[in-house]
């Protein structure tokens, strides 16, 4: 299965990136108006992080409220670095290491897992519905075409809610069979869940920004930055991440994310660049995840290197686990 999903992966990877070389085969590289400010691509990425930090700090929310009293600074170390996780095609992984970072830390499997789930759906979630709030701000034909698709929006806009009710009807069955002493299955409260869609809507609106200065830091008479135009982007990231996240077989989303983004931007760059708005709607949606993910790179080494110290009680249960340590 895991050599299916590679090649699946892989399949996608280069089936986008030949659909990108033929868009900017078609024009001139030399007739781009792309002039490189890095300032602002570094700023970019700084709001890429705050919007993550926004996802974090839900996360951690659903631990502590579900009995994993972690500390924030363990809680966001497991997050940021759990992040490399979904380039593994099929994205499980993501959940597989926050599991093995906070075993020793006092977080059960279970708990960290459900919660993980929750907090992915819900800023999935959050990104879909403000992908539907704003779609007529995309205008055009692509508008229309996405509209098409807004009942399946919809339908990822709901899977928190009904997974409380699946949920709160599962912990209810395991619950009254379960052997004295096991940790209860973990049900957040619909309140709760309603915070991380407001947690997830915050990092979008920082993502949305962080796209503005990517087309900014790339195309030097970009459009005037205005409400429509940032409702606009806001359409862009909420539609392109919950692309990228039903693609499951594309590591990190890769392929569809940018393809859905390329799709999004060129009618908003085609009033002033015509022909050439298809190559630097790809080249602003490339540039975009080169930079998000230099910015994972840039935080995940220090946080990585920073272990937190473990607990009295996790080496004990490590000098048991090897009685040679």
């Amino acid at each position: 299965m895991l050599a299916v999903r590679t090649a699946l992966a892989v399949g996608i990877m280069v089936a986008v990136g030949a659909h990108f070389s033929r868009t900017l085969n078609k024009i001139d590289a030399g007739q781009l108006p792309v002039r490189l400010q890095p300032e602002l691509l570094v700023a970019s990425g700084l709001l890429y992080l705050l919007a993550h930090l926004c996802w974090s700090t839900f996360w951690v929310r659903l631990l502590h409220n579900q009995g994993v009293h972690v500390s924030w600074w363990v809680g966001l170390r497991a997050y940021y670095l759990s992040q490399f996780g979904k380039y593994v095609p099929g994205k499980v992984a993501v959940l597989g290491i926050r599991v093995v970072m906070l075993r020793h830390y006092g977080g059960h499997p279970l708990p960290v897992a459900v919660t993980a789930t929750y907090e992915t759906l819900s800023s999935m979630s959050a990104g879909a519905m403000l992908g539907v709030l704003f779609l007529p701000a995309l205008g055009g034909a692509l508008g229309d075409k996405i509209s098409g698709g807004t009942m399946a929006f919809v339908v990822i806009a709901s899977l928190p809610l009904g997974l409380v009710v699946l949920n709160k009807l599962a912990a209810w069955v395991v619950n009254r069979r379960r052997r004295p002493g096991a940790p209860p299955l973990a049900t957040p409260s619909i309140g709760l869940l309603a915070q991380g869609l407001l947690h997830g809507a915050c990092g979008y609106a920082l993502l949305a920004l962080g796209l503005s200065l990517t087309v900014r830091a790339l195309i030097p008479d970009a459009r005037i930055w205005t409400l429509a135009t940032y409702t606009a982007d806001i359409a862009t990231v909420g539609l392109s991440y919950v692309a990228g996240f039903v693609a499951v077989i594309a590591p990190g989303g890769l392929g569809a994310r940018e393809l859905s983004m390329q799709l999004a931007l060129t009618p908003q760059f085609a009033p002033a660049h015509g022909e050439q708005a298809a190559g630097l709607a790809t080249v602003v949606a490339l540039t975009l995840r080169l930079t998000w993910t230099i910015a994972e790179v840039v935080i995940g080494l220090p946080l990585y290197l920073l272990r937190p110290a473990l607990p009295p009680h996790a080496h004990h249960e490590t000098r048991n686990e090897n009685p040679h340590a």
